[in-house]
């Protein structure tokens, strides 16, 4: 699937903002990350209809706040003293949430003021939700809808405000102001057949990956798997793909776990074709784990009620993400007024929970390459070359895509060959793109598959986490610039080093060119064989929930020990490291390093990592 999605909400956060006057003595403003008089070109301007239901977080400050990302580290790193000691949800909170208390005398007033409250396990979320008169009531402020610059817009044309009492454990107020705007959700199956192909089948993933005799001794039992969706769930799709490709297929295995949050955009997952892919892949690789599927609306409110939901409950030892942003969304939105870099903190916290607890979180890496979901004016490093997030986050292992080897015709009859199994890259096309230029630009879904690849490269949102600190090949970098100015293929284009600092990603690399991908299956689209790196991520949970199911710990954070690892001579990695036919569309491999941001550590043999992983 491609993710092709912009999507943002503003965060309301406590900043303390100069130059707003209070207007009376018993409230302070929290903040106004945008200025009605910067919103330039606002049409359409309405006030919301005070029956209107509206949903938002109160996020609350973390205590102890210095202490959780290395207690996050700490229980994920051999040879410290506190290795395997994870939390309980309980635990997490009374070391790093707000009290009952705080959460109590919060409810109380809320619900006074006719909003119903929700309060999560972690003690640092709750979800308010009442009619949009009620929210204006309480936050002082004037809830108002308008399309600006052509996108439907929900804002506050007054800063909101709360007695300074209630206000002082909240750190931020998520989903006052949202903003969406939607491209392309997914990539289009490349075959579509009649049922289930040979080479589409999930179970290839276990023997390209050498994860057959952990198949063998494991198939997941006694494990949750998690998957983060933004759709329904039809379960009859998943069992009929389950029973086609000869998984036990009682529905029986799914559960689903409405996280709430207002679904202001509808159904942005037609045919619930990413949703149902991602369950069928992780139930097929894992047949006796269960799955747990967290539904939200896609919106910042959503996103955050989906993770507090999975880890407060804390039943999946393994959770999938298929869906993200670029972080250049989120500049582009700070630099209009509209989005404060709270937002990012605020995932971060979220993810760092899940480590602590020993969660092992794996998030897509993106399938623009190394750009954003809309490819920049042109290749240069500094122009459109954004990291994906989350995936991007520290607290995740970030799940990159590879092409297989495979040899065949395009639809014009252009012979196309790979030899091995490289990074995936819309330029193992670019021979047959310059031999018939008219074909790819005649064929839209020719020329996107030019400019798709595995997402990867350096954070401008995140610093270099402990556990990539001195691993070679990290924040150093080879690339090309395979896109000219106008996003057309060059060949040839010269070598470019450079150094650059931040979180590095992707971690880890699987198959997930839809050339060479695999089978998915839906009511409304049939049988396909699909790609891009949402097919990883749930491959990968699936991977932990088999090794997870003969632990008597779960594994928890992997980036620790895989960077770890990686280093020594038990490497379970094979490396992508080469400077051509190996590229992102911008970044390749580093010859003799450990690590690229085209494939990072590599491709995993999930036998070794396994038997070597502690």
């Amino acid at each position: 699937m491609k993710i092709r999605l912009i999507v943002a909400s503003l965060v309301v956060g406590l900043l303390g903002i100069t130059g707003v006057q209070a207007s009376a003595a018993s409230t302070v403003p929290l903040a106004t990350p945008y200025r009605e008089s910067s919103l330039t070109g606002l049409k359409k301007v309405k006030q919301v209809a005070k029956g209107k239901t509206v949903t938002l977080d109160l996020v609350l400050k973390t205590r102890n706040a210095s202490k959780l990302p290395s207690t996050a580290l700490a229980v994920n790193t051999p040879g410290n003293s506190q290795f395997q000691q994870f939390l309980t949800p309980s635990t997490f909170r009374s070391k790093f949430g707000q009290s009952t208390s705080t959460t109590k005398r919060l409810t109380t007033y809320f619900k006074a003021r006719h909003l119903k409250v929700v309060t999560f396990n972690d003690g640092l979320v709750m979800q308010l939700k009442g009619s949009a008169a009620a929210i204006d009531a309480t936050f002082a402020t004037k809830l108002k809808t308008a399309s600006y610059h052509g996108q439907r817009l929900q804002y506050s044309k007054k800063t909101p405000r709360l007695p300074k009492n209630v206000a002082q454990p909240i750190e931020a107020v998520v989903g006052i102001t949202n903003l969406v705007k939607l491209t392309s959700l997914s990539e289009p199956g490349t075959t579509a057949s009649d049922g289930p192909t040979t080479d589409g089948a999930p179970q290839n993933f276990l023997s390209q990956y050498h994860a057959t005799n952990l198949a063998a001794n494991s198939q997941g039992q006694g494990q949750t798997i998690g998957i983060i969706s933004f759709s329904k769930v039809k379960t009859a799709d998943i069992t009929h793909f389950w029973s086609e490709e000869g998984v036990a297929a009682s529905a029986n295995r799914i559960s689903v776990k409405s996280t709430g949050g207002m679904n202001v955009w509808g159904n942005v997952d037609p045919g619930n074709a990413e949703t149902s892919l991602d369950v069928e892949q992780a139930g097929a690789l894992a047949p006796k784990a269960k799955i747990r599927v967290y539904t939200a609306s896609l919106s910042d409110v959503g996103w955050i009620n989906a993770f507090a939901s999975a880890f407060g409950e804390n039943k999946a030892s393994s959770l999938s993400l298929s869906w993200g942003l670029s972080e250049g969304v989120l500049q582009s939105l700070s630099k209009d007024h509209l989005l404060t870099p709270l937002y990012g903190n605020i995932m971060s916290t979220l993810l760092s929970q899940g480590a602590t607890q020993g969660v092992s979180t794996f998030a897509a890496s993106g399938d623009s390459g190394a750009y954003g979901e809309e490819l920049a004016a042109n290749g240069d490093v500094n122009e459109g070359i954004y990291a994906n997030f989350p995936a991007s986050n520290p607290w995740v292992t970030a799940t990159g895509g590879t092409t297989l080897p495979f040899s065949g015709d395009l639809q014009d009859g252009n012979h196309v060959t790979v030899k091995r199994e490289r990074t995936w890259g819309g330029d193992a096309l670019f021979n047959a793109y310059h031999r018939d230029p008219a074909f790819f630009k005649a064929n839209s879904d020719a020329m996107d598959t030019l400019q798709s690849g595995s997402g990867g490269g350096i954070s401008t949102l995140y610093g270099t986490p402990k556990y990539q600190q001195g691993v070679s090949g990290v924040n150093t970098y080879n690339a090309r610039q395979y896109l000219s100015a106008s996003g057309l293929p060059r060949l040839n284009p010269k070598l470019i080093q450079g150094r650059q600092s931040g979180r590095n990603f992707p971690d880890v690399v699987a198959d997930a060119d839809p050339l060479t991908g695999y089978d998915s299956y839906t009511s409304s689209d049939g049988w396909q064989v699909i790609g891009g790196t949402s097919v990883v991520a749930p491959q990968f949970a699936a991977m932990a929930a088999l090794m997870n199911g003969s632990r008597t710990h779960r594994m928890g954070l992997w980036n620790p020990q895989l960077y770890g690892l990686a280093q020594t001579s038990e490497s379970p990695f094979t490396q992508l490291d080469a400077t051509t036919n190996n590229s992102n569309l911008f970044y390749v491999g580093q010859p003799g390093k450990t690590y690229n941001q085209a494939a990072g550590l590599g491709t995993v043999n999930f036998d070794e990592l396994a038997h070597a992983f502690q």
